[in-house]
């Protein structure tokens, strides 16, 4: 089976770096969007980062957290690997590792050949009012916010999105009233086959129009494409009756919204978690866990 993963980045080079040494193999392919605002990153670091695979760097889009942005790098890099066309595309962040060997991913793959690995949260969708929020308000000003360096004027753009909020909701304004899509969330990370991400590029323009003007879209669009356009009953269900991405992320022991970082004292319960990939982990907050990981799957550091 031919694999493509999927990496959106902004920082962290010397970690990124690890990631796609660990994803190398002759049947992988990779291709990486750099977020157009990153500092520092220089594509020579890369030139000896992969023996087999092919590597790919794009670096279009000014990538803003929350905003449309990200399911436009998303989309690039769909599109791109598609071209080639690949039995499975994993979307993964610069934060993430794998917790097996390729040769055991591949494995995994060609078992459960046939199934679409997504996470969907029901339970979340329909109790968490923020989360409902943002499949039935337009958040006109999502895109942006955070884009100023004044942090002045990242506040007064927050104020005048959060008074337009207010506004529609004693208008009940619900937007997926006509729209013809149950709309589903959960995480953005997955690993979906050819179908499926044909099935997405196909809707593109759908996609932008229902979700161009939503909160954190790049937890949504996947999920909504795969359960209203005939992938619903393909979803892998490991071992229980939710749909599972194969990702382990500890939200636990989050905070501010953000999954916990992992250290080196989590090694042990990564390498035993039973998933395929992991996030988060950070150079800066403990590059051991990093260098630990890879020894495991390659026997080097």
């Amino acid at each position: 089976m031919r694999h493509a993963f999927l990496i959106i980045a902004h920082n962290n080079w010397r970690q990124l770096k690890k990631l796609i040494q660990l994803l190398d193999c002759e049947n992988h392919d990779i291709f990486v969007h750099i977020d157009k605002r990153a500092k520092g990153f220089d594509k020579s670091f890369f030139d000896d980062a992969v023996q087999s695979s092919d590597l790919s760097f794009f670096s279009k889009y000014k990538v803003y957290w929350g905003g449309f942005s990200i399911v436009q790098a998303e989309m690039l890099l769909f599109e791109e690997a598609a071209k080639r066309g690949y039995d499975y595309y994993h979307l993964l962040s610069g934060a993430d590792l794998p917790l097996v060997s390729n040769s055991e991913l591949d494995r995994f793959f060609s078992e459960n050949s046939g199934y679409e690995f997504i996470q969907y949260d029901d339970e979340k969708l329909n109790n968490d009012p923020e989360i409902a929020r943002r499949t039935r308000l337009y958040h006109f000003l999502q895109n942006y916010r955070r884009r100023f360096s004044v942090k002045a004027l990242n506040s007064l753009f927050t104020f005048f999105e959060r008074v337009l909020l207010v506004l529609q909701l004693l208008l009940r304004v619900n937007r997926t009233k006509s729209l013809d899509w149950q709309v589903k969330y959960g995480s953005q990370w997955v690993s979906i086959s050819d179908a499926l991400v044909n099935e997405i590029l196909k809707n593109k323009e759908k996609i932008t129009k229902t979700f161009s003007k939503t909160n954190c879209a790049d937890e949504l669009f996947v999920q909504t494409v795969a359960y209203n356009c005939g992938f619903k009953d393909k979803l892998y269900k490991n071992n229980g009756s939710t749909p599972d991405n194969m990702r382990f992320i500890d939200w636990e022991r989050g905070s501010n919204g953000n999954p916990y970082t992992f250290t080196k004292q989590d090694l042990g319960l990564l390498m035993s978690c039973g998933k395929l990939f992991a996030r988060k982990f950070s150079e800066t907050a403990d590059e051991e866990i990093i260098n630990d990981i890879s020894s495991e799957l390659t026997g080097l550091r």
